[in-house]
């Protein structure tokens, strides 16, 4: 089963190839967490695609079983994060809002 997390459009240029990495490693830090936490068995694939001119970041959550699926449901529902966000310290991270 798969979830989408991340579907964000990016600038499609080698200099934001860190910033879109560590973008989504702070993304999917609290989804470690949880999945060692609740010792469920997920992966994570991070896609690109291309729509009309534009370069477009897909990371989706992979689940091996129905159970690990529904609990992350009910844990987390701001799916998929579709924009990227900035701290004051220049840590990227993605978010809807």
């Amino acid at each position: 089963m798969k979830l989408r997390i991340i579907d964000a459009t990016i600038k499609d240029d080698s200099d934001y190839d860190y910033l879109h990495d560590q973008a989504i490693h702070n993304t999917l830090r609290k989804y470690f967490k949880w999945a060692e936490e609740s010792n469920a068995d997920i992966n994570f694939t991070k896609s690109y695609g291309e729509e009309s001119y534009s370069l477009s970041l897909y990371v989706d959550a992979v689940f091996k079983n129905i159970e690990d699926y529904a609990q992350f449901k009910l844990s987390f529902d701001k799916h998929p994060y579709t924009q990227l966000k900035m701290t004051p310290n220049m840590e990227g991270y993605f978010d809807n809002e």
